[in-house]
């Protein structure tokens, strides 16, 4: 059976390795593992792997703009989306107690997820690392004492330590969206009912407003607008919209295209079901 080379940022038992396995569940696959986001862009751009899966916004932390940019960079396509619960623990080696913990390892986005119970502690020192899981990792490899990691369960069971906290993010409806990644574009499929867009940030709010009149009137919802990081004045603009068929989505890009500069559809996909309504709300910037 053919095995499907995926690549993601971090390592076996990440959150990332299962989001891959949840979005290709039925297909034999091996993960690449990453060290960065764009090394893993890199590699779908050079073909070294099959796909990838990248995280794109958490509940908590909001969305990752800088990933958007990778994707509008390495000219990627987005194919599906899948949120995922994530579910925070604190995790050390046998043996140690919360209060003796000096460091804790984790990727930025868990450190952030945690705020609240890092504060409630002021002797933990929050340490950035590229993973989760990996520092978890780290941690059973060098057999590091007073130094605890932020992963989830499936960490602490491969690299052999405990759960000194469960739960420990500061929302516990907590969620992750990834995107499955390639480089070819695929066919457009009938079912498809989301778009995700970039452009060049219009030169007058005008023309913004013609845009978003133009949604309106082909019944598509903008569900997130913002500007991505970028040296340039003007900069680009992600924007995610949603409709009831592929074909209200593809007649309003026709209208929108003419108005904007620099427009790249970077995926035509099937929605995933959200996290509910009381979790997440749609992020529509203001655009300044």
């Amino acid at each position: 059976m053919y095995e499907t080379k995926i690549a993601i940022q971090g390592g076996p038992a990440s959150f990332h390795d299962a989001a891959a396995r949840q979005l290709l569940s039925g297909k034999r696959i091996v993960t690449v593992n990453c060290t960065s986001f764009r090394t893993l862009c890199a590699m779908v751009q050079q073909s070294e792997v099959d796909a990838a899966v990248m995280a794109i916004e958490n509940t908590l932390a909001g969305s990752l703009l800088p990933n958007y940019a990778l994707l509008q960079e390495h000219g990627l396509h987005v194919v599906a989306e899948h949120w995922m619960p994530i579910d925070q623990n604190l995790l050390a080696l046998p043996g140690q107690s919360l209060a003796g913990i000096r460091d804790v390892l984790s990727h930025p986005v868990a450190l952030a997820q945690c705020n609240g119970f890092l504060q409630q502690h002021p002797h933990l020192q929050p340490q950035e690392t590229p993973d989760t899981a990996d520092s978890a990792k780290l941690i059973c490899e060098r057999q590091l004492q007073n130094t605890a990691a932020i992963a989830g369960k499936a960490a602490a069971e491969l690299y052999g330590l405990e759960v000194l906290q469960e739960r420990i993010a500061d929302n516990l409806h907590n969620h992750t969206r990834f995107l499955l990644l390639q480089k070819n574009c695929p066919p457009v499929s009938t079912t498809a009912d989301k778009a995700i867009l970039t452009f060049r940030k219009p030169l007058h709010t005008a023309t913004l407003a013609l845009m978003l009149s133009m949604l309106q009137k082909h019944q598509v919802e903008l569900t997130m607008l913002q500007t991505l990081p970028a040296t340039d004045l003007r900069g680009q603009l992600v924007a995610e919209l949603e409709a009831n068929h592929v074909d209200q989505l593809q007649e309003a890009i026709a209208q929108v295209r003419p108005l904007v500069e620099d427009l790249q559809v970077l995926g035509l996909l099937q929605k995933a079901p959200r996290p509910a309504a009381n979790i997440i709300q749609k992020r529509t910037a203001a655009i300044v």
